[in-house]
């Protein structure tokens, strides 16, 4: 898929957990990421919980590191080090972190699963030549370094060598790194025969937008302008008491970044089953 609708709407949403103060609107955008990512293609589960695990660890962590809030909820026994008064303030900020780290990580992961690949390079190319290149031939060279090592592994057992052991697998470096300079060679041989260097770049033609991509790309805009009106109008505060969540803003916010969510997870899910 096109980076620029789901760079933008991710970019709206990554925006939108990290600025906005309602807890309604982080949500919204939490579950507009959730919905995001449950549509892009597997593998999901490790991103779902690296994300999960991380947001847990900041809510469970923040009260014991905040020393703030008016509203004890439990007074555990002094320590010189650690606050051992809970709050309320201090439990509601700490989930308004955790769905902060949760919906931008699952932000970066949806636009990691959903955009191509190659059409990122291509617009970073653009902008970065050598740091686009590099990139891509990495993703390129990694994966056949794998295989070459899958086909040296194989190639010892297959002779009865002993891999268990450091030593013995450690053997296999040298023959790995031959392989992977000689494919340098011929890689740079094949780009001079190329003209790589000689002259002005060519430049490859962008593919029109896909009409899922046109609508997904109107969702996006939508997206950003809602969090773009949104954040200064959002006075959310959690110190030293708890301001009033049921806001205007903050249940439009939130109502409009979850249709949002909604709308794109349906249109990704149409356009992979179309392609």
């Amino acid at each position: 898929m096109s980076p620029l609708p789901v760079g933008l709407l991710c970019g709206a949403l990554i925006v939108g957990a990290v600025a906005l103060s309602n807890p309604f609107a982080i949500a919204g955008c939490a579950l507009a990421s959730t919905m995001l990512l449950w549509s892009a293609p597997p593998p999901r589960r490790a991103y779902v919980w690296f994300a999960a695990w991380s947001a847990v660890l900041v809510f469970v962590v923040n009260p014991f590191a905040g020393v703030q809030g008016l509203t004890p909820v439990w007074t555990g026994p002094k320590l010189p080090v650690i606050d051992t008064q809970v709050t309320q303030e201090e439990l509601v900020f700490g989930l308004a972190a955790g769905l902060r780290l949760f919906g931008s990580a699952l932000a970066v992961a949806a636009f990691v699963r959903l955009a191509d690949g190659d059409r990122v390079l291509a617009a970073v190319a653009r902008v970065a030549p050598r740091s686009a290149m590099i990139a891509a031939l990495a993703s390129r060279l990694l994966p056949i370094l794998e295989r070459d090592a899958a086909g040296l592994v194989l190639g010892a057992r297959a002779r009865a060598a002993q891999l268990d052991q450091r030593r013995h697998a450690a053997a296999l470096a040298g023959p790995l790194l031959g392989l992977s300079l000689e494919r340098s060679m011929a890689l740079a041989e094949a780009m001079e025969a190329r003209g790589y260097g000689a002259g002005p770049r060519t430049v490859t033609p962008r593919p029109p937008l896909a009409r899922t991509e046109r609508l997904l790309l109107a969702v996006a805009i939508v997206a950003t302008a809602t969090v773009a009106v949104a954040i200064p109008l959002d006075h959310y505060r959690y110190y030293d008491l708890l301001g009033d969540p049921f806001t205007t803003v903050g249940l439009l916010t939130a109502a409009v970044m979850t249709a949002c969510g909604c709308a794109a997870a349906v249109l990704v899910r149409h356009g992979a089953r179309r392609s």
